[in-house]
């Protein structure tokens, strides 16, 4: 369980090799694990069980980072000088905004306090925070004078992330706070894409934000896992840059 709340998935022949146990032992360690609610099981491995609440904000930072790191790096090579860039939640965000702290001649818009704060140290980077209910577990503001704030630009690229994806195909959020300001990011932009490390793609949360047929890239990392990524990637003809 230790192992599980830090990388949030793992696999059965994984834990079968380290245990020196069969995997049918495993399996019905598992089988405990699920029946308790304390675990999911997946295909191949078991991961953290469907919340309704986002966890904490430092884990969160720490979790996957290296993987986040990857990803803000190949965002951050694609956005070009001159443009506004609308960032949302989360710490991805977060990791995105450290890749363009060296930048010039950019506009950044965002309800994230950490992208705020991090880019407000270049004075070459116009930052503008959306105000409202402050979340500070999450280090964002939500709220409808979010949504009224955000509405009133026209970013050339979006930038969310989220909290889970279905294999449905969905991009999803913990709360309708959250949906809703992702949805509001993306509304009118130009382009919009979709930031998510393998973890989310393990997970489930209960808010649809929208299809990711809405995107022009997914920025990922899938290597190791089955093949549902890819697969709901191409029945959704997204444009894939895997980190």
């Amino acid at each position: 369980m230790r192992q599980l709340n830090e990388v949030e998935h793992l696999e059965t022949d994984t834990l079968a090799a380290q245990f020196s146990v069969t995997t049918q032992t495993i399996r019905r360690d598992i089988n405990q694990l699920c029946a308790l609610g304390l675990a999911r099981r997946h295909h191949g491995g078991i991961s953290v069980p469907a919340a309704l609440a986002n966890t904490d904000y430092q884990r969160r930072l720490q979790s996957h980072s290296r993987e986040k790191e990857a990803i803000a790096q190949a965002v951050a090579a694609r956005i070009p000088a001159g443009v506004t860039v609308m960032l949302g939640i989360g710490t991805t965000a977060s990791a995105i905004a450290d890749q363009l702290l060296s930048r010039k001649d950019l506009r950044v818009v965002t309800n994230n306090l950490k992208v705020a704060h991090r880019l407000g140290a270049n004075p070459h980077i116009d930052v503008w925070l959306a105000g409202g209910k402050l979340r500070a577990n999450d280090q964002d503001m939500v709220g409808h004078s979010v949504i009224q704030f955000l509405s009133r630009f026209q970013p050339d690229i979006a930038i969310i992330g989220c909290a889970a994806v279905s294999e449905q195909g969905w991009a999803c959020e913990f709360t309708p706070d959250e949906a809703a300001v992702s949805e509001t990011i993306l509304a009118n932009a130009t382009a919009r894409w979709l930031v998510a490390d393998r973890s989310k793609w393990q997970r489930q949360a209960p808010v649809r934000v929208t299809s990711l047929a809405t995107f022009d890239c997914v920025f990922t990392n899938y290597t190791g896992l089955d093949d549902t990524i890819p697969r709901v990637l191409c029945q959704h003809d997204v444009p894939t840059d895997e980190a």
